[in-house]
């Protein structure tokens, strides 16, 4: 890898964060109020994974992420920092980063969107069914699979392994050429909120 990714964080006022890069993810500054509008934004949507996340914006150097009351910086800063970090570098080492394209292509008619789906249907939610889980696949971008967790997964506490360990490892399996899975589910809503 050619450049090596700082993140600086500072708190901001009204439970924001901002985390300053050296290098630059977008054309655009954009703001994301939700799971749903950050579909576009790989990191982003990683972000509003965590239920403590209200608001994001991906701007061309840095990253804005608003909080919930109930959780503090001093525990979040660290980890959030080494998640953008981390997903920043990938990137790179994929040879571009851009967080705010267009728009998602969500056409689950493709070719490549039908196999995965197939996958889903066939192998994973199988597997969920017995938790009372399932995913659904909403959209493919770019060899990035975005996915939502639904019925006993929204929300529960090892919905952080289920995805890592389950989802992810089947759909790299299936298709080397996917480079990431990013769920995009509002867990805060979900039947066993993790807080």
């Amino acid at each position: 890898m050619t450049n090596s990714v700082n993140v600086k964080f500072e708190i901001e006022p009204n439970q924001t964060g901002r985390f300053y890069l050296n290098v630059r993810i977008s054309g655009e500054e954009v703001h994301y109020k939700s799971a749903q509008e950050a579909l576009r934004s790989p990191i982003a949507s990683k972000i509003f994974g965590f239920p403590w996340t209200s608001e994001v914006s991906v701007a061309p150097e840095y990253v804005i992420v608003s909080k919930q009351e109930w959780v503090d910086w001093d525990v979040l800063s660290e980890p959030l920092s080494h998640l953008i970090k981390e997903h920043v570098e990938l990137a790179l080492d994929r040879g571009a980063v851009e967080e705010n394209p267009k728009e998602l292509e969500a056409d689950l008619t493709d070719p490549q969107s039908e196999r995965i789906l197939e996958v889903i249907e066939s192998q994973i939610n199988p597997q969920l069914a017995s938790h009372g889980g399932h995913i659904s696949l909403v959209g493919v971008k770019d060899n990035v699979v975005y996915i939502k967790m639904g019925g006993g997964c929204q929300g529960c506490s090892q919905s952080k392994a289920t995805l890592s360990e389950g989802v992810v490892t089947t759909i790299k399996n299936a298709f080397p050429e996917i480079l990431d899975v990013v769920d995009v589910t509002d867990h805060a809503q979900g039947e066993n909120p993790y807080f």
